[in-house]
């Protein structure tokens, strides 16, 4: 199911796939409930439905998924419509106050027209980068236009904060995310706050915002998709990173992007050559002869034929062995993951919000 998804999305670059799509439909064997739900799963219904539509696909599919979907669309681009003017107010408000910002991620695709549609994207909050040593001031400027957090800012984390805590308004349908860096901190030296400013280009869609250009939102779809959430170590991608990251391929070789970047190419390489894999696509000769990726490939494979309470209790021993084994490992050597640790075992809130994260996911598996 996983690879019939990204058959769809890839439609655009393999047109080819309609007939297989075709006989798929047709032949009567298609789980529709599984359909819908990896869909949603990967946040990417919208874009399959979308996919669908554009080749002429959608009259194969039953009747009420057929108005589901469209209804899961209608929905996300009232949704999005409401998150740009959103963004608008963010710009302006900061602007006001002599603040610069960079939008990243689903918001800045938007903006820049990558997307064929408003309401391709699911987008859950809008992540801004403010101007070096901003994102305090930037922040309280939303706090006195409303904005509240469900969880207080601790200074002592400043060091190795990454952005202030998401801020909410009861009247928005986004929340809003003001970045200090754009990655977190074992990331941050070659990915700059103030490189990726210097580098920052106008939005070509949407006039007077800033986005990451091409090259910096390729590599932040890596350092975000595989190292800060950890898609390389789970081997469990997600379909929405890997669409996005096809789409900006479209615009700029990535592969060059990322051996010109220079860092981290042992996982920058297997995602690359996930994608092409993912969506069938042929590999550029330099990344299909370099060895990285072979094992990261077949754990891939392996997390797919996993079922929903495996595969969450793989992640889960994953993620206690990268929190309880490794961080405290790092603290020995790392002075930004010492303050990382301390500022939070010094905070009396944290230990209950901790916990209660562990329960959830704990109760998940």
């Amino acid at each position: 199911m996983y690879y019939f998804l990204a058959s769809i999305l890839s439609l655009d670059f393999k047109p080819e796939n309609r007939g297989k799509l075709m006989e798929g439909f047709l032949s009567g064997k298609i789980n529709w409930n599984g359909f819908v739900k990896l869909g949603s799963d990967n946040l990417v219904l919208p874009a399959l439905y979308l996919n669908l539509h554009k080749h002429n696909l959608t009259a194969y599919l039953p009747d009420d998924l057929n108005e589901y979907l469209l209804g899961v669309l209608d929905l996300n681009r009232e949704r999005n419509q409401k998150v740009l003017k959103q963004a608008l107010f963010a710009r302006d408000t900061f602007r006001a106050a002599d603040i610069e910002c960079v939008f990243m991620k689903g918001t800045a695709n938007m903006l820049d027209g990558l997307y064929g549609d408003i309401g391709e994207r699911m987008v859950y909050d809008l992540d801004i980068l403010a101007e070096e040593g901003k994102m305090l001031q930037a922040a309280e400027i939303l706090h006195k236009h409303g904005f509240v957090t469900q969880k207080g800012f601790n200074p002592r984390a400043m060091e190795s904060t990454m952005h202030y805590p998401i801020l909410l308004r009861s009247d928005m349908v986004a929340g809003i995310e003001v970045h200090r860096m754009a990655v977190q901190y074992l990331y941050q030296k070659n990915f700059t706050t103030s490189q990726i400013h210097k580098h920052k280009v106008e939005a070509s869609s949407e006039d007077g915002f800033w986005v990451m250009n091409l090259r910096d939102r390729i590599i932040h779809n890596f350092l975000h998709a595989q190292l800060m959430h950890s898609g390389h170590y789970h081997a469990d991608v997600s379909l929405r990173d890997l669409y996005d990251l096809l789409l900006l391929s479209r615009k700029e070789d990535a592969f060059e992007i990322f051996r010109d970047y220079g860092h981290y190419q042992r996982k920058s390489y297997p995602y690359l050559k996930l994608m092409h894999k993912v969506f069938d696509l042929e590999m550029p000769s330099g990344l299909a002869k370099n060895n990285y990726g072979w094992f990261f490939l077949k754990r891939q494979q392996y997390t797919l034929k996993m079922s929903s309470t495996k595969l969450r209790r793989y992640h889960l021993v994953i993620m206690f062995f990268q929190k309880y084994i490794v961080l405290p490992m790092r603290v020995l050597w790392n002075q930004k993951a010492r303050n990382y640790v301390f500022s939070r075992l010094t905070d009396r809130s944290w230990y209950k919000q901790h916990f209660e994260a562990i329960k959830r996911l704990l109760s998940k598996g």
